[in-house]
């Protein structure tokens, strides 16, 4: 077997973190090789979906997910990169028996990632590398995989809580949304992540605007 891992959602200040693996055998790779993948972000969210409806009969496949609280509660003691390093293994759990397994490295050290990697999900050797999902087809099909399940987990959550953008901090309109939360409830939304510094400074941002108006 031939198995790819990514990530969707890492960066995002709302919303769950995401890990897929998928898996096809070596020698049923020409079909998957033959859709010419590249990184999920290249992609509109139709062909997204598109690709993802067509991948997901050609490959096996496994979820991590991991949501903002628990992102949150875990950053207490861990980093993120701990954080994702579990989850990665946690879906290796299914595909150990893999001759080949290459990774979308999150660690600024790639090589260090995979080591971490290995260590605790046991396997031999695996293929750490940076943009990985735009070099290997496999692991592609895992980043569009991944990008498809969150964005249907960010849908889940807009119909609870309203239109946020797409819940990264360089979108006006999720700003804008933790904002008024904030305004209306004096505090972060449960699907925010409080440990992300955007978060804390809009709660800082709140503070000293009440502050401001008992002085």
């Amino acid at each position: 077997m031939l198995v790819g891992i990514d990530e969707a959602g890492r960066g995002p200040v709302l919303g769950p973190l995401v890990v897929c693996g998928v898996a096809v055998a070596e020698d049923n790779r020409e079909p998957l090789e033959s859709l010419r993948l590249k990184d999920s972000k290249k992609y509109s969210r139709f062909q997204r979906e598109e690709l993802a409806s067509t991948l997901l009969s050609l490959v096996e496949y496994e979820f991590a997910e991991i949501s903002a609280s628990s992102i949150d509660f875990q950053r207490c003691n861990k980093t993120l990169n701990e954080i994702e390093i579990e989850l990665f293994s946690q879906v290796l759990t299914r595909f150990s028996h893999a001759r080949l397994i290459i990774v979308d490295a999150c660690d600024v050290n790639a090589a260090r990632f995979g080591e971490q990697l290995c260590s605790l999900s046991r396997v031999s050797s695996l293929i750490s590398e940076h943009k990985a999902d735009e070099h290997y087809p496999i692991v592609s099909a895992a980043s569009i995989i991944a990008k498809v399940r969150r964005d249907a987990r960010i849908d889940e959550l807009k119909e609870e809580y309203g239109d946020f953008g797409s819940g990264y901090p360089s979108d006006e309109k999720t700003i804008k949304f933790l904002r008024q939360y904030i305004k209306n409830e004096g505090k972060l939304p449960p699907i925010a992540r409080s440990s992300w510094l955007t978060s804390k400074n809009l709660l800082d941002e709140c503070f000293q605007r009440t502050l401001d108006i008992f002085l």
